[in-house]
């Protein structure tokens, strides 16, 4: 009985995180001007905060890809360029 708790305990927790969302971290200026951390740090938290919920699940989206589509744009916006690591 005790393994049949445990292991439904483990499988729970593996479903929990099912919808998290891994979001590109590598950003460049696009018009070539230096990178400022402080403002890349408040245009990443305000593209998360549009494309996320705080927990890190997509906001009210199934499809992860079309999340970080979202982010990417968002970051487009405030003109930043993904840098491909």
């Amino acid at each position: 009985m005790r393994l049949l708790v445990l292991v439904s305990i483990v499988l729970l927790c593996g479903c929990a995180d099912q919808r998290a969302v891994t979001l590109p971290s590598a950003w460049i200026r696009a018009n070539g001007q230096p990178t400022d951390a402080q403002l890349l740090n408040i245009d990443t938290m305000d593209c998360r905060d549009q494309t996320q919920d705080a927990d890190g699940t997509a906001s009210g989206k199934v499809d992860k890809n079309a999340v970080v589509g979202d982010f990417v744009t968002c970051m487009h916006a405030h003109g930043y360029v993904q840098i491909k690591s």
